[in-house]
C-alpha cells in the first residue's frame, strides 16, 4: 500500500484531542478494523507515510508500535511492517470488511469539533426558495401513495418536464429519450454498466470529477486520461486517443469542469459530436454544474450538434435547487434508454415517484432557480478570490465563470502533504491527485466557494497558518512573484 493512498483513506484523523501517536494509531486500527486495510498487506514504512501525513517518524513509529502492542500489525525482519492475518482482532471483522472508496470515505466522514470542510462540493439551501416548490399540493399525493405500478424508465411527467427542458436547450427530445435515476451518479454508473466491462479502456478527463472514476474503477475499467486545458480536452488528443485505446467510453464535463472550471468553447463541442457520430464511440456529457452560470452565456449541449449520436447527456437539479431529492436523468437515443432502463430494472424497480413529482413542480420555476443560486454564488466566489489573493498571494488560479469550485495551483510542494498540515489547522481540502487516475496534479488543490462568509473568512485564515508551517517546515521551493492565472 502507498503512503498517499493510506493517507487519503485515513480522512479526519488527526481531528480531535489526543496525541498524534494516538491518534493515528486508532486511526489505522479503523481502517484495518473496516476492511479499508486488508490483512495481509504491508504498510507503507514509517519515513514514507510520515512524509505523506506531514509528521515526525517518531510519531509514525510510536503509532507502530501501540499497533503492535494490540495485534494488529506485526514486524517482520527485512520486510517492514504487515497486518496481521492471523489475529483475532482482524479475523473478527474480515466479514463485514468495506471496499476502499475514495467517494464513500469522503461522503461518510463526520467531524467533531471544528472543522471547515473543503471537500466536498454540496451548495448550501436556498434560504429564499419557495418551500411550496418542494411540496405537492394536497390532491396530488394520494395517486402517487396509492400507484402500484413501478416506473423503471420514470414517471412519465417526469420525463416530460426533462425532455422539454432539453428542447428549450436546443436539443430535440422526446420523452422516450429520457430515464429518470437516482442523482447523477445513478445515471454515470448506469452507463457505465451499459457499455463498460473489466478490462475495457475507458478515457476521462485528467483532472477529473473523483464520483467518475471511482464509478469506472469499480467497473473494472482501464482508465486512460484525457489532459484539461483552459478550454478543456485537445480535440486531436481526444480523436487520436479514442482509436489508438479501441476505447468503450468518453467521459466529458464540457461546461464548467470540475475541477478545473473549463468551458469548451462552440467549435469544440462540434467537433466532439462529430466524434460521436463519425466513430460510434458512445460519449457521457456530464452537465450537472451547467445551470451554475455566474458569468456570461452557457454554451449549447454538445447533442444539440449530434441529437441522434451516441451522446448520453446526464444531470440532475440537485446542484441548482436541492441535494436531497436524488432524482437525475440521462437523455439518450431511444434504443440506449431501454437498455439502461434494463440494466436499472435489475437491480432498482424506479425512483421515488413523489420526488419526482416534485423536480417536476421545480422544472416549472428554473429560471427563478438560476437567479437564486447565481445570486448565492457569485458574491462568495468572489469573496473566495479576494480572500485568497490577500492571505495567499502565490497560490494562483483563474476566476470561474460557473460552478462551485477554484481549481488552485500551490507555488511549491506536495498537495497531499499540506492537506495534512490543513487538516491540522482544522480545515479538509481536497488535494490534486485525489481527482486524477494517474494521481498527477500534486501541485494543485480543489477548494469549493460554498460556506458561509465567516466560515469562508475562517477557512481561508486556518490555509494561510497552515500553508506557513508547511513551508517553515521545509515545503521545497519559494514563490518569487504574484500571480492570477
Amino acid at each position: 500500500m502507498l503512503a498517499y493512498e493510506l493517507s487519503h483513506q485515513l480522512g479526519t484523523w488527526s481531528v480531535g484531542p489526543g496525541s498524534l501517536q494516538r491518534k493515528l494509531a486508532k486511526a489505522l486500527a479503523d481502517c484495518i478494523r473496516k476492511g479499508v486495510i486488508h490483512a495481509g498487506v504491508r504498510l507503507p514504512s514509517e519515513r514514507s507515510l510520515a512524509r505523506a501525513l506531514s509528521i515526525s517518524r517518531t510519531t509514525v513509529v510510536a503509532a507502530f508500535e501501540a499497533l503492535k502492542e494490540n495485534g494488529w500489525v506485526e514486524s517482520r525482519i527485512g520486510s517492514g511492517t504487515w497486518v496481521c492475518e492471523s489475529s483475532p482482532e482482524v479475523a473478527s471483522e474480515r466479514a463485514a470488511a468495506l471496499s476502499a472508496s475514495p467517494v464513500l470515505n469522503l461522503l461518510n466522514q463526520r467531524h467533531d469539533g471544528d472543522i471547515v470542510d473543503y471537500s466536498l462540493g454540496s451548495p448550501l439551501p436556498l434560504r429564499e426558495l419557495p418551500m411550496d416548490l418542494l411540496t405537492l399540493p394536497p390532491g396530488e399525493y394520494g395517486p402517487l401513495i396509492h400507484d402500484h405500478h413501478y416506473y423503471p424508465l420514470g414517471l412519465p411527467s417526469a420525463r416530460q418536464a426533462v425532455a422539454d427542458h432539453f428542447c428549450k436547450a436546443g436539443v430535440p427530445t422526446r420523452p422516450e429519450e429520457v430515464l429518470i435515476t437516482n442523482g447523477a451518479q445513478h445515471a454515470l454508473t448506469l452507463c457505465t454498466s451499459l457499455y463498460v466491462q473489466r478490462g475495457d479502456s475507458v478515457l476521462v478527463e485528467d483532472p477529473g470529477f473523483f464520483g467518475a472514476l471511482d464509478a469506472f474503477r469499480v467497473a473494472g475499467a482501464r482508465i486512460s486520461p484525457l489532459p484539461v486545458e483552459a478550454d478543456g480536452v485537445p480535440m486531436g488528443i481526444l480523436r487520436d486517443r479514442i482509436v489508438a485505446s479501441s476505447a468503450r467510453l468518453v467521459y466529458l464535463t464540457p461546461t464548467f469542469q470540475n475541477p478545473t472550471g473549463a468551458v469548451m468553447p462552440i467549435s469544440m463541442r462540434k467537433e466532439v459530436a462529430r466524434i460521436a457520430s463519425e466513430l460510434g464511440t458512445p460519449i457521457v456529457d456530464d452537465e450537472v454544474l451547467a445551470e451554475l452560470v455566474l458569468d456570461g452565456p452557457t454554451p449549447p449541449l454538445i447533442a444539440s450538434y449530434a441529437p441522434t449520436a451516441a451522446i448520453l447527456t446526464i444531470g440532475s437539479l440537485s446542484k441548482l435547487a436541492c441535494p436531497g431529492l436524488r432524482i437525475g436523468w440521462v437523455r439518450a437515443p431511444e434504443p440506449v434508454i431501454e437498455q439502461l432502463a434494463r440494466i436499472r430494472s435489475a437491480g432498482d424497480l424506479g425512483s421515488p415517484t413523489i420526488n419526482q413529482a416534485i423536480v417536476v413542480r421545480l422544472f416549472g420555476a428554473v429560471d427563478q432557480l438560476r437567479l437564486l443560486r447565481r445570486g448565492q454564488l457569485r458574491p462568495r466566489r468572489d469573496l473566495m478570490a479576494e480572500l485568497l489573493q490577500a492571505s495567499l498571494p502565490h497560490w494562483t488560479f483563474r476566476l470561474p465563470a460557473g460552478g462551485l469550485f477554484f481549481w488552485i495551483k500551490l507555488p511549491a510542494g506536495d498537495s497531499r502533504e499540506f492537506a495534512q498540515v490543513a487538516l491540522r489547522h482544522g480545515v479538509l481540502i481536497l488535494p490534486g491527485p485525489a481527482m486524477s487516475a494517474t494521481e498527477n496534479h500534486s501541485r494543485f488543490i480543489r477548494l469549493p466557494f460554498l460556506a458561509e462568509e465567516e466560515d469562508l473568512q475562517k477557512g481561508v485564515r486556518r490555509l494561510a497558518a497552515a500553508w506557513r508551517d508547511y513551508q517553515s517546515a521545509g515545503a521545497p521551493g519559494r514563490p518569487a512573484t504574484v500571480s492570477m492565472v
